[in-house]
């Protein structure tokens, strides 16, 4: 495959890296993407589309243009915002670049191995996002390259070491060369999302959270990096810990990234409740393992006094609560009302496994709560109700 027809290809499966934040005020965030590799042999051809999220539509336009830094005002305060990018080469320069990739890096196999190991490398960081429908895929395996290029009609797959790659090379090329007249410009993939807050005191805890709910690395370290003290704190918006809002999410990357960040892990959320009362109460039982092997706090209470083995009878799953009684847990533990498990189970009407599984594990039936109410008494009402 020539070199034109290898760097349109890359082009366009190429996402390039998340616009920077470079400052903040109360109104307006100033952003940069100057990082283009491994095209810096077309800075200068370069157009790029900003857009930013919004609820409808989904996404809108905030910049076009040459730039490669941008102030974007009148944006909500103590807000967070997200923002994605997308590069365009100009089409007067799209039939140039195989000249210029030479004249840049100096000759044709030095510009191959070049943007070739960029585009191995973004693959092995995780970069590369599900890409959108597109007219034609490239693979790079070992040393050799395979093409394949789809339209409505047909597919042609090269392989360097077929014996015809020679004609078959020059037909893509061909074809290749057509669709890009027929879009005149290239347009490369769109990069990952930027979070960026309004805030005047640097990213918000809302902004924080929002990245850790939505999985986003990246976004996440560097926010850490600005703000350190973000780990600590809760969001007002909802009372949730980033810690909690990563165990409700389910995203036990995120969960294991913040624990070794130095999140706390008994620390509380508004409703008192810890990240591992809140991975019991959704079952997540694989982050629950994660928290205790951590050192999280088995006893802890909320504001209710309820245990981890009252969100195990909450969560309605058998396995749930085998864990936390293999762990360890009491089945006659109390809650502020006195219930012990077993009298919660009783009174949420939870399924007869669990209820069946407390009663094997040993829980006390001749009990009562706080306001005298025996056990016995809850299992007949329930029992006439049926």
């Amino acid at each position: 495959m020539d070199l034109q027809a290898f760097l349109v290809s890359q082009f366009r499966d190429w996402s390039p890296p998340a616009p920077a934040v470079l400052a903040r005020t109360k109104r307006s965030v100033t952003l940069d993407w100057a990082n283009v590799e491994p095209f810096h042999f077309i800075a200068d051809q370069l157009l790029y589309r900003l857009e930013k999220n919004d609820k409808i539509p989904p996404w809108f336009v905030v910049y076009r243009g040459e730039k490669t830094t941008k102030e974007i005002d009148d944006l909500a305060p103590r807000h967070p915002h997200k923002f994605r990018l997308r590069v365009i080469v100009k089409a007067t320069a799209v039939s140039t670049l195989a000249d210029r990739a030479i004249q840049y890096y100096g000759d044709e196999q030095t510009a191959y191995d070049t943007v070739k190991a960029a585009a191995t490398r973004e693959t092995s960081e995780g970069c590369d996002e599900k890409k959108e429908d597109r007219s034609k895929k490239d693979v790079l395996a070992g040393g050799d390259i395979t093409v394949v290029i789809t339209d409505e009609n047909n597919e042609l797959v090269i392989d360097k070491d077929n014996e015809d790659s020679a004609q078959t090379e020059a037909a893509v090329t061909r074809q290749v060369s057509l669709k890009t007249a027929e879009h005149k410009w290239l347009e490369s993939q769109w990069s990952e999302p930027a979070w960026a807050s309004t805030d005047t005191d640097g990213t918000s805890v809302v902004c924080f959270c929002m990245a850790v709910r939505c999985g986003y690395m990246k976004q996440v370290q560097g926010m850490l990096e600005e703000r350190p003290e973000l780990i600590g704190l809760i969001n007002t918006s909802n009372g949730f810990t980033p810690l909690a809002t990563a165990v409700r999410k389910g995203d036990i990357n995120t969960v294991r990234y913040l624990v070794c960040a130095g999140a706390e892990l008994d620390q509380r959320s508004a409703t008192g409740q810890t990240a591992l009362h809140l991975a019991v109460l959704s079952a997540r039982i694989p982050i629950a393992q994660l928290l205790l092997d951590q050192g999280a706090d088995f006893q802890v209470r909320d504001l209710n006094m309820l245990r981890v083995e009252h969100y195990a009878v909450d969560s309605g799953d058998l396995d749930t609560l085998r864990f936390v009684l293999d762990r360890g847990g009491d089945v006659n533990a109390e809650d502020s009302n006195g219930w012990t498990p077993l009298f919660r189970a009783l009174c949420q009407g939870a399924n007869t496994d669990i209820i069946e599984e407390l009663v094997v594990r040993g829980s006390a039936v001749e009990t009562a709560d706080r306001a005298g109410l025996p056990l016995t008494s809850v299992a007949r009402l329930l029992s006439s109700k049926q």
